[in-house]
């Protein structure tokens, strides 16, 4: 017996697919441009940073992909 259900994927975990692709590439993007130095003063400044905002994207996309597990409960 397996211990994971069967899934029937839904609009919620394509949302959150797209949210974490989308708050990869942004780190990547500054990584590729700026370097690693410059990308950890950006995650440890004071100031509200496109990586900090990639961070609360990423954890949103998270948040959705288990929100898409979770039992659906369908009428019929």
């Amino acid at each position: 017996m397996s211990i994971l259900k069967p899934y029937k994927p839904s609009i919620l975990t394509a949302f959150g697919v797209i949210f974490i692709i989308s708050a990869v590439i942004i780190p990547i993007q500054n990584l590729i441009v700026w370097g690693s130095d410059f990308v950890l003063d950006f995650f440890t400044s004071n100031e509200i940073t496109a990586e900090k905002i990639s961070l609360v994207v990423l954890a949103v996309g998270v948040t959705l992909i288990l929100v898409g597990y979770k039992k659906q409960v369908y009428l019929e």
